[in-house]
């Protein structure tokens, strides 16, 4: 079910009255019912893995709070990481082992058939088992307490609007939302109505926009100059932003009506000045995730620069196989692993800074951040690495621009003028969000104003926003 389909705001609809009619005692279980039917309407298979999950996390986490020995506590852990990590192994990546151990066979002069067990990957397990796995580290830890109460947990785990793409919540900030009586306050209704709708308009206005050129190009980079691949990569980066931040803005905001809090998962990191700020504003939920759960506990930067380097680039190796089984998703998370590397050495004993002054250093560092990120999201979105270093080497030959062309790719004049205007207003607000939210405070206070540019910002979705069933991106991973 589609946060940009209407069938998932009939089935919103429906959920909210049902839940605010019935008494409070009730919610919870119809917080569960309702969040399984949502996950169930990919495939409802899906919804016994994700039982399995809720269950093995809950008991484990009261195994290890109920046993008298640090053994028996760490017994229960390993129990709960080498089940999840077991079932996330077994789906995501046996099919990618089983073929290359075929591939390096047949290299071997060995042909082995082909034992692809073709697994069908269920929508979102790896955002739930992080958020789940998170949870049982934090028990262990004794950050938290376990929680007693399984439907509140079971509601933890299933949280329909960030089941399937985040944020990757922690459990003391998600937790007590669950033991609270929700009602349907006038408060929570505006902002969690902008956030929906500003949502869908960087998804269907911005990001199924630029799907066409960017389906197009890096299906057969080799056929264009590198001129269009550099569009290409550009249109990428703004597409998998507008898809990715718009999900969870919709995530933010349907949470928000129902009475919920959920974190920020990104902060307009096209304003960065270095890569590594670019990925504290990126997928904040996930690069927080393995910061605290991997990067920490493998000893962070307090052991001497060689043993923060090489948790650095565990950290990056581990975020490219979350992201995928394939190996491009692999050397992506080596390059940016290296890259950070680059950039804390240059940072703590070269300080550019100090020789450019703030000016100069602060646009030099915005074209360093999107340089490197643009070559490192043609890596991550290439189909193969034969088809990201035709696109690398095409940037040896930039050529003419032809209308032509981007109408043949999906982009006709009127839709390349709306996109061109829907790009403006994206950077126009985020702009706004991080250096002058004042301003977007006191027009906020204007009588009548946000009423008028929410209509208008619905008309706007409606009139030039792509329809139809177009998956989000992070639905994959």
């Amino acid at each position: 079910m589609l946060f940009n389909s209407f069938e998932f705001f009939a089935f919103f609809a429906t959920f909210l009255v049902v839940y605010f009619s019935l008494p409070t005692r009730f919610q919870p279980f119809i917080m569960i019912i309702g969040s399984y039917i949502f996950y169930m309407g990919w495939r409802p298979s899906f919804a016994l893995l994700l039982a399995l999950t809720t269950i093995v996390d809950y008991t484990t986490a009261l195994a290890m709070a109920h046993a008298r020995t640090e053994a028996g506590r760490k017994a229960a852990m390993i129990t709960a990481l080498t089940i999840n990590l077991g079932v996330l192994g077994t789906v995501k990546y046996l099919d990618f082992l089983i073929s290359n151990v075929i591939g390096l066979s047949g290299m071997l002069g060995h042909h082995l058939p082909d034992y692809a067990l073709g697994i069908i990957l269920p929508v979102g397990i790896s955002f739930y088992t992080f958020q789940s796995i998170g949870y049982t580290l934090d028990v262990y830890n004794r950050r938290i307490e376990a929680e007693r109460n399984f439907i509140a947990y079971a509601q933890y785990v299933a949280f329909f609007p960030q089941l399937v793409a985040g944020p990757i919540e922690r459990a003391p900030h998600m937790l007590p939302q669950f033991h609270r009586a929700q009602s349907l306050r006038f408060e929570n209704i505006p902002p969690g109505l902008w956030l929906i709708g500003y949502g869908l308009f960087k998804k269907m206005c911005i990001a199924d926009a630029l799907a066409p050129i960017v389906n197009g190009i890096f299906a057969e980079p080799q056929a264009y100059s590198g001129t269009y691949n550099l569009i290409a990569a550009l249109a990428f980066i703004l597409q998998v932003y507008g898809d990715f931040s718009g999900y969870s803005d919709i995530a933010r905001g349907v949470a928000r009506i129902m009475g919920f809090d959920l974190m920020i998962n990104f902060r307009q990191p096209f304003f960065s000045t270095s890569i590594s700020e670019l990925w504290r504003r990126w997928n904040m939920s996930l690069i927080s995730w393995f910061r605290d759960y991997l990067y920490f506990p493998l000893g962070g930067s307090k052991n001497g620069e060689v043993k923060a380097a090489r948790n650095i680039m565990i950290v990056w190796l581990a975020s490219g196989l979350w992201h995928g089984a394939a190996w491009t998703y692999i050397v992506w998370g080596f390059y940016y692993g290296v890259w950070l590397l680059v950039e804390r050495y240059v940072s703590r004993h070269i300080q550019p800074e100090k020789w450019l002054g703030p000016q100069l250093s602060t646009v030099l560092g915005c074209f360093w951040a999107i340089s490197i990120f643009t070559i490192g999201e043609i890596i991550f979105r290439a189909p193969t690495f034969g088809h990201a270093v035709a696109m690398f080497r095409s940037f040896g030959s930039f050529g003419p621009l032809s209308y032509g062309t981007f109408k043949v790719l999906g982009l006709p004049s009127f839709e390349l003028a709306t996109l061109c205007v829907s790009l403006c207003v994206l950077f126009i607000v985020d702009w706004h969000i991080a250096y002058r939210p004042d301003r977007l405070v006191a027009l906020a206070e204007m009588p009548r104003l946000p009423t008028a540019v929410g209509v208008g910002l619905c008309y706007y979705v409606l009139l030039f926003g792509v329809m139809g069933r177009i998956e989000f991106i992070y639905f994959q991973f």
